[in-house]
């Protein structure tokens, strides 16, 4: 794959989901296309690109456009998931004032529940958004990899260190990069046996990208953890598994409920991991278990 293709958005996630995550950072008119869309859930799986453009003020080549922006190869692609979306009744997203922002003044109480539910917001709609295709073609990847290679910046480098130290116990050669120099030359050295595995939600950090390109000259799959499908990184990537942010406040930046979304993802990537490689991991892990038994009291 070459860096001006994208890995095309199976119709099985969650259009809506999608569109709802990703509203925020799209330009104005694209933003008018995900309104009009969230707005009338059931109306935008049936109608057509003109009629949707009509209702957003927009051209019918801006729909077009919205849809790829989304990982979708074209409108009627994105129409199709969100038809299935309909038919599933998961279109719908609960809308109260608990998906407000945490204010200064909001008492224990309420600052707990307004962070809980949207940890549960997040969860679903990183349920929803995830893509099956996606996540097996990725943990296949894994499965069969000489060697792996993590990286991620601040924040995304806790949940790559995190999916680092699982692949560890389950005998897969897994390397995490500390600094963007020692990702660089760890990812100059790698080859087309071997993973990089990227996280970065805002998929354009400069350090991250420069790591894939470096990866991709020398023919590594590259799986991109992100919560953006149309950034620079998804872009790069072989394989995008897409994650979603929560409610933003000044007390509550994204990348906190990011990270929820991130290890969400890391998880089940981990276990679908496991689970081709069951004859080989089920040992290794009750061995590591045991290797820290004695470490825990009673």
């Amino acid at each position: 794959m070459t860096i001006t293709e994208r890995p095309e958005r199976s119709e099985r996630a969650d259009a809506f989901a999608i569109v709802r995550t990703q509203s925020a950072s799209m330009p104005s008119s694209m933003r008018a296309i995900a309104d009009a869309v969230l707005e009338d859930p059931a109306a935008a799986a049936t109608t057509n690109a003109t009629d949707l453009a009509g209702r957003a003020g927009v051209s019918p080549a801006t729909v077009s456009r919205f849809a790829q922006h989304l990982g979708f190869a074209n409108f009627a692609a994105l129409q199709r998931s969100m038809t299935r979306a309909v038919e599933r009744g998961i279109h719908e997203r609960e809308s109260t004032e608990i998906h407000a922002g945490v204010a200064v003044d909001d008492d224990v109480a309420t600052v707990i529940a307004k962070v809980t539910e949207d940890v549960r917001a997040v969860m679903a709609d990183t349920r929803a958004a995830l893509d099956p295709h996606a996540l097996d073609g990725s943990a296949r990847k894994l499965a069969n990899a000489r060697r792996v290679v993590l990286y991620g910046v601040g924040a995304s480098g806790i949940v790559a260190r995190d999916l680092h130290l699982k692949l560890e116990r389950i005998g897969i050669v897994s390397s995490i990069a500390d600094d963007p120099h020692n990702a660089l030359t760890l990812a100059s050295v790698i080859g087309e046996h071997d993973v990089l595995v990227l996280v970065s939600h805002s998929g354009s950090t400069v350090e991250t990208l420069e790591v894939a390109h470096a990866a991709r000259a020398q023919h590594a799959t590259i799986i991109a953890i992100t919560g953006h499908a149309s950034a620079p990184l998804a872009t790069t990537a072989d394989h995008v598994l897409l994650g979603v942010a929560g409610a933003e406040s000044a007390l509550r930046p994204a990348a906190m409920g990011s990270r929820m979304s991130q290890l969400a993802i890391v998880d089940t990537l981990f276990i679908v991991v496991a689970q081709r490689t069951d004859e080989r991991s089920q040992p290794l892990l009750a061995r590591s278990r045991d290797a820290v038994r004695t470490h825990h009291r009673n």
